[in-house]
């Protein structure tokens, strides 16, 4: 047996090629030893329709060691020319291409380079989407034979799908990465900060700074996502816009220059546990409404703050974050059904969705000055209140007629901080009573017993707005 393994030792060593002259061996017959499939033939395909980007823009990088000492001198920051890099890919043989809004965000020049040719190429932006971070470009010059590649359908990804970057990290442009779809529908991720309507694809294909844009393919060579986002914190974690979503706003972007989106005219927030059962929910899901805005299509719906919305046109609504995408997706003037929880019944209403207004936000106006100190203080909130005075409704902007109990001092580690309230709030009702004065708040308070749920109406801003919370 021993002569055996020696032999076939001695047999599997390469056979020496000029071993007189070089002080190496190579084979003579290189050959794959395991059959792993490549993705070279894929990226031959996909290389020559991807942009490498470069844009000239006003404004700043949030790093810019300028920033440091405009702020120091209590100076505004000026409109410098900044210079960027990112990455696109062409959609259409015209030259149509889709990339990131923030990538050409207040460009005033942009150019490309197409697969690895050297030429730069003039761009011009077509139209963009802040609230998706999706933007589309067209190439000058006329042409009418770009390389173009085909978008797949983003909804048919299943979690450990093989997909592939192709992308201009750090200026290295045409750079390959392969990875799985590592999850769907992330929504709590937040670009640069920015409010916006995500439902990211998660990867672990590599994904840097400069990718921003580039396309996320199958191995069909079919486009599934935009390249958009990456978590500087850990390793693998590179987001994807969902081609399905760009595909819904490209017509308009062509057309208009910008989305024309649908919404239902409420504000949401999550059911938190603790107020789910007392709303009569049998888990903390759905969409608690918050605020209803006066002629908006919710508002003619009948819907009202403290509603629990948990389905839309039969989709179940799992949190806060599902409703502005279900909104957006189905369209204006569509005309859709909801389910929803009303003081424990279940419930059913008819919305025609509307147009979403440009100045959708609505956020509260703080008063130039401070209010007082205050002269109640109730139980375990974390608040402190004072009556609504002549005084204070002007400070607020409210009218003569409003009353209730502000909140002048709040703990934002407290109870109400986390159920989404703020200083300058008015209270008007507590649990159906109207509030007249700050007393009348806590002689209400104290009549409910602890760990009951308190449903309170709030003006911030000319709107009411509901908040629910469980008393300690």
């Amino acid at each position: 047996m021993r002569s055996i393994a020696l032999l076939t030792l001695v047999l599997s060593v390469p056979t020496l090629a000029a071993a007189e002259s070089r002080p190496w061996i190579e084979r003579a017959d290189a050959k794959p030893k395991v059959a792993i499939p490549s993705a070279a033939p894929l990226v031959r395909e996909v290389e020559p329709a991807v942009l490498s980007i470069y844009v000239e823009a006003k404004g700043i990088d949030m790093d810019d060691p300028r920033l440091e000492l405009f702020h120091g001198f209590g100076m505004r920051v000026p409109d410098f020319q900044r210079k960027g890099e990112g990455t696109g890919f062409i959609i259409h043989p015209d030259g149509y291409a889709l990339t990131n809004n923030h990538v050409v965000e207040n460009a005033t020049k942009i150019q490309v380079r197409v697969g690895n040719s050297k030429e730069l190429v003039s761009a011009v932006v077509v139209g963009a989407d802040p609230r998706t971070d999706v933007a589309l470009i067209k190439l000058d010059g006329g042409r009418k034979d770009w390389p173009a590649l085909p978008l797949g359908d983003s909804e048919a990804l299943q979690v450990g799908d093989f997909v592939i970057a192709v992308g201009n990290p750090f200026g290295l442009s045409q750079s390959v990465s392969m990875g799985i779809v590592s999850a769907k529908s992330r929504r709590d991720i937040a670009p640069s900060g920015r409010r916006g309507l995500y439902d990211f694809i998660q990867t672990d294909a590599s994904i840097n700074p400069g990718n921003s844009g580039g396309p996320l393919v199958n191995l069909a060579g079919e486009v599934v996502g935009i390249n958009a986002a990456v978590n500087a914190a850990g390793q693998g974690l590179g987001f994807a816009i969902p081609i399905n979503m760009a595909k819904r706003l490209v017509p308009e972007l062509k057309d208009k220059g910008r989305a024309q989106r649908a919404y239902i005219g409420v504000s949401v927030q999550d059911v938190r546990p603790g107020v789910a059962k007392a709303l009569g929910l049998p888990s903390p899901e759905g969409a608690l409404i918050a605020q209803v805005l006066d002629a908006s299509p919710g508002f003619k719906a009948g819907l009202k703050p403290g509603d629990v919305i948990t389905r839309f046109n039969g989709k179940q609504v799992s949190d806060s974050s599902d409703l502005p995408l279900f909104a957006a997706d189905a369209g204006v003037g569509a005309t859709v059904s909801l389910e929803l929880m009303r003081d424990g019944e279940r419930r059913s209403a008819k919305v025609t969705l509307a147009a979403m207004p440009d100045d959708e936000s609505r956020e509260g106006r703080s008063g130039a000055s401070a209010p007082p100190d205050p002269a109640e203080s109730p139980g375990k909130l974390g608040i402190k209140l004072d009556t609504l005075s002549d005084e204070l409704r002007a400070r607020l902007e409210l009218p003569g007629k409003v009353k209730g109990a502000v909140i002048v001092q709040i703990d934002e580690q407290g109870l109400a901080a986390e159920a989404g309230m703020r200083r300058g709030d008015v209270v008007t009702e507590i649990n159906g009573a109207k509030v007249a004065d700050a007393a009348a708040f806590v002689k209400a308070l104290d009549k409910v017993p602890s760990g009951k749920l308190v449903k309170l109406l709030v003006l911030r801003a000319g709107a009411t707005t509901f908040v629910a919370l469980l008393k300690p």
